[in-house]
């Protein structure tokens, strides 16, 4: 029996919202025929059923047969299935016998899942927008794992969901648990699982290397199971709820800070879900006597790969251009990265290292990898040179540009620019091509009469380079100096001495 407002609430559904008797008995949790009583339908639709018979009643056996055996079986499927054994009726008369003899489903029945304490946590990846970096625009991914037991959380932000990044998170989560968990549980992202079928299943051999390291043991949930991570599910909705709405970030390592102090302050002192009067923070701490103790040393996670420059002494990562020294052009390198400096390598010898750029279309150049360059082909125009000196001096990109605009050879400019610095220093110069840009004068001989000008304002004699030529002796030749005033009589001498008969004078 049904109480009178759920009749009312039927009738309404039906005559009003236009809602089927299927979906209003679904609604309700009750039988259709139930639906049917109340709405006064029953006994017209057995009349119906009774006396009027339709074209698949010759097809029900093959039908009941069919869909025994695949009781999912839609029913488009089933009409072509019937068009080529003779059925001449129409996709709508099936559908409605179909929905009759269609066996009934047991919905799948999800059990609770329980967790012992330091036994399992859960990891997962999320997407929370992007960051603007320079000219850059990069995507903002945060990686979460969850205790199952505690709920105690960590989460931080990367702007790559790559394996290097997801192991890296993997060492800093057991460091803020203070140990690992015996068994870490995955969704089948690609990090974590390589292949499937069925039961078997192969693991990324880095992660099985980072779970030898720390003694875990992976485990991948079943497809179409998102049950069995439920905890960092709502984990991540919990963070985009309570943390990200709203939030503006400088960087990413503004956005980490912010993300560290909300999950020390806010999301690990909530109350504990299996028993409210004690929060997540309290548990953890009695959990964390039950964790796995860390070793020593943790494992190295960063991003190493092969690499080689082009023609020009730079190596390309993640967007950005990074100098190398020029005798290294074209030869086989390392290069090594991780969230800060970026590394390359010649065999076991670090030959370069550089602070990590997350914008775009940058050139991070030490100038020591340049030194030689230039004196091996003196004058050269060449790409390098102007990168050189615009990061060395920026205000030489603009002196470039006005050269160009005002027909200055580029090439005799980038030369006269370089000899500059070897006469005068980088602060001279720098100094001299800041005036003439701003006055838009793009002639180097103009920047040259500047470089003059303040060194002599400093009482700086310019170091002038004195080609000798390369003959034995001459290089070790010395000079006698002498007073001057032992001159001077020479000049008393002919201002005394009279002319003499047929000298000549100069008018």
């Amino acid at each position: 029996m049904i109480s009178k407002d759920i009749e009312a609430e039927i009738k309404r559904l039906y005559h009003a919202e236009h809602q089927s008797r299927h979906s209003i008995a679904k609604y309700f949790g009750i039988h259709q025929g139930t639906v049917n009583r109340v709405l006064g339908l029953k006994a017209k639709l057995i009349r119906a059923e009774l006396i009027r018979s339709t074209l698949v009643d010759p097809f029900v056996p093959f039908v009941i047969e069919t869909l025994t055996r695949h009781p999912r079986m839609r029913s488009t499927r089933l009409y072509l299935m019937l068009v080529d054994r003779g059925y001449k009726g129409s996709v709508q008369q099936l559908r409605r016998r179909v929905a009759h003899l269609r066996p009934q489903v047991q919905p799948r029945t999800h059990l609770p899942l329980s967790a012992f304490a330091g036994d399992e946590a859960q990891a997962d990846w999320a997407h929370f927008g992007v960051i603007k970096v320079g000219k850059a625009e990069r995507m903002l991914s945060c990686f979460v794992m969850v205790l199952s037991y505690s709920r105690y959380l960590f989460a931080r932000f990367t702007f790559d969901q790559t394996l290097e990044s997801f192991l890296r998170c993997h060492v800093l989560a057991f460091r803020h648990f203070g140990g690992a968990v015996r068994q870490v549980r995955y969704d089948n992202l690609k990090s974590a699982v390589i292949d499937r079928h069925g039961d078997a299943v192969r693991y990324n051999d880095a992660l099985l290397e980072l779970a030898g390291h720390y003694h875990f043991r992976p485990s991948a949930c079943n497809p179409y199971s998102g049950n069995e991570k439920g905890r960092v599910e709502r984990t991540i909705r919990f963070v985009r709820d309570s943390f990200a709405t709203g939030r503006v970030y400088r960087d990413l390592a503004d956005a980490n800070s912010q993300l560290s102090e909300w999950v020390d302050k806010v999301a690990n002192r909530r109350p504990w879900p299996d028993d409210r009067l004690q929060t997540v923070h309290d548990v953890w701490q009695d959990e964390q006597q039950r964790l796995l103790s860390l070793p020593a040393n943790d494992l190295s996670s960063t991003l190493k790969r092969p690499t080689r420059s082009g023609k020009t002494p730079l190596v390309r990562f993640d967007r950005n251009d990074y100098s190398i020294p020029y005798q290294l052009v074209g030869k086989p390198l390392t290069l090594i990265a991780n969230d800060d400096d970026v590394k390359i390598f010649e065999a076991d010898s670090e030959i370069a290292r550089h602070k990590r750029s997350y914008d775009q279309g940058q050139r991070i150049i030490d100038r020591s990898h340049f030194i030689g360059a230039y004196e091996r082909r003196p004058g050269a125009e060449t790409v390098t040179a102007r990168a050189y000196l615009t990061a060395l001096i920026p205000a030489t990109n603009r002196l470039f540009e006005l050269m160009v605009e005002h027909g200055v050879g580029l090439g005799a400019g980038v030369a006269k620019i370089l000899s500059l610095i070897t006469e005068y220093g980088e602060a001279v110069v720098g100094r001299a091509v800041g005036e003439a840009v701003t006055k838009e004068i793009a002639r180097p001989a103009f920047v040259a009469q500047l470089c003059q000008r303040y060194a002599l304002e400093k009482k700086a004699t310019p170091t002038l380079p004195i080609d000798l030529p390369d003959r034995p002796g001459v290089r070790e030749l010395t000079t006698k100096t002498h007073d001057p005033s032992n001159y001077d009589h020479l000049a008393r001498n002919s201002d005394n001495k009279k002319p003499e008969e047929g000298d000549k004078h100069e008018p």
